[in-house]
């Protein structure tokens, strides 16, 4: 649920038998070529994905402004910049460890068993911060509440692939990414306009409403393995042809996609602290203004580009769209020379739409190199390294703010170049031609 800037690690004895290769092969015949938006399936995981994201985009507005109530001394600026750099840093752990465990196990017990026990988490970590005493117990809460997110990740985006095929996949994923995406429209000033009319905690009392109609909903998604009947059919196909040039390492695209996803990690964890501090020190927003600001910034102008973004990712391929990703670089730099709310919007907006263009292609084009019963603990791998970068990022954010305070540019110039170093990553990777390919697995 962020802007596809980048991803790391390296994998050698993940599999049982890490020489395997991918081979795609040619059967246009059994290829599926289009997406049942309307099966039950998509519309519980759409449903799902949706509360999911509008609960912790809700929190995520009065999150810093409940920190603020309990810091102490002289420079609370400082000293609430440290403590939700906090917050954010062990909120980013549980995504990565959600993520890892989320990945294996989803692809073990169950995709749909994943998804129902991380609503139950989440009921569970919103309803500790209603009760919260003091910063502490603001820690734990964001543990709780990111490790149902990084938990359910993997499941989800592996049940999305497994129903839709390559030649419509980023389509698939483009239509499917406006659940996360329309739930952050209304959710962060939803969240700011309760906080400020009633109270700070009131948001997250509701919260732990939807997440439990989340735990009831989820039973609509029938099936443990609800992918078994695509793998029987791909197992089945005949291999009428092989292009040798199609051959792609499973090491090496693991390699590379966790690499950047790192980056895109370490990015948005480093720059969550920047873009508020900027919001709440500069630009002196409420809650309100604040959420008004993550509302259309993040949310309207995400939803406007993932349509468009699917349709080119499957009419002229995954990788020239994730390549135009990286023109947002250099904005993020300007982005601190904002005066205004209205600039700020203005130039986080354009930052959000040429990097989040791309987010279906990325999900498309990692699914593409993956064999489906590795999906999910291959998507976990990835996941859980950007969340390795998305739990440091915070804390060094934090950092800059604070040791180059008034000066916002430096910290924004460095976040520009986190951004960019992640595009060499993405040169190195090939994607299948353009087609209907079936992706298998070959010794």
């Amino acid at each position: 649920m962020q802007a596809p800037i980048g991803f790391s690690g390296t994998f050698s004895n993940i599999f049982n038998t890490p020489n395997k290769m991918l081979v795609f092969s040619w059967d246009i015949k059994l290829e599926k070529t289009a997406f049942n938006y309307k099966s039950r399936v998509f519309i519980v995981l759409w449903t799902l994905t949706f509360l999911l994201t509008f609960t912790v985009s809700m929190v995520s507005t009065p999150t810093p402004y409940l920190t603020k109530e309990f810091v102490t001394g002289e420079d609370v600026e400082s000293a609430t910049m440290e403590a939700y750099g906090v917050i954010l840093s062990l909120g980013y752990v549980a995504i990565t460890l959600g993520s890892l465990l989320g990945g294996f196990i989803a692809d073990i017990i169950g995709r749909r068993t994943v998804v129902f026990a991380s609503f139950i988490v989440l009921a569970v970590g919103c309803g500790l911060f209603v009760v919260a005493p003091n910063l502490y117990w603001l820690f734990l809460a964001s543990f709780i509440e990111m490790f149902a997110v990084g938990f359910s990740g993997p499941a989800i985006s592996a049940l999305v692939a497994d129903y839709s095929g390559q030649s419509s996949r980023g389509m698939a994923f483009g239509v499917f990414n406006l659940s996360w995406v329309t739930a952050q429209i209304p959710a962060p000033l939803l969240g700011g306009v309760i906080a400020q009319v009633s109270n700070l905690r009131t948001p997250f009392i509701i919260a732990v409403f939807i997440s439990i109609f989340g735990v009831l909903f989820s039973i609509l998604m029938k099936g443990k393995h609800a992918e078994k009947k695509q793998v029987a059919e791909e197992e089945g196909a005949v291999i009428e042809e092989l292009d040798l040039k199609q051959v792609v390492s499973l090491k090496r695209v693991i390699l590379i996609f966790s690499l950047t996803n790192l980056l895109n990690g370490l990015l948005n964890g480093f720059i969550a602290p920047l873009t508020r501090g900027f919001l709440m020190f500069r630009l002196n927003a409420d809650p309100t203004e604040f959420g008004l600001v993550s509302s259309i910034a993040f949310g309207v102008v995400t939803g406007l580009v993932q349509i468009p973004g699917g349709k080119l990712a499957d009419k002229f391929g995954r990788k020239p769209l994730v390549l135009f990703g990286f023109l947002g670089a250099p904005v993020v730099l300007i982005l601190a020379l904002s005066q205004s709310l209205l600039e700020f919007t203005f130039l986080m907006g354009a930052i959000c739409a040429v990097g989040n263009i791309s987010a279906p292609a990325i999900s498309a084009w990692l699914m593409d190199l993956v064999p489906q019963r590795r999906r999910a603990s291959v998507s976990g791998i990835t996941r859980t390294l950007n969340g390795v970068g998305l739990s440091v990022g915070p804390t060094f954010g934090s950092f800059a703010w604070n040791s180059t305070k008034p000066d916002a540019a430096i910290p924004f110039g460095v976040a520009a170049v986190i951004y960019a170093v992640s595009l060499p990553f993405y040169l190195m990777l090939a994607e299948p031609t353009k087609g209907s390919p079936k992706t298998r697995e070959a010794p």
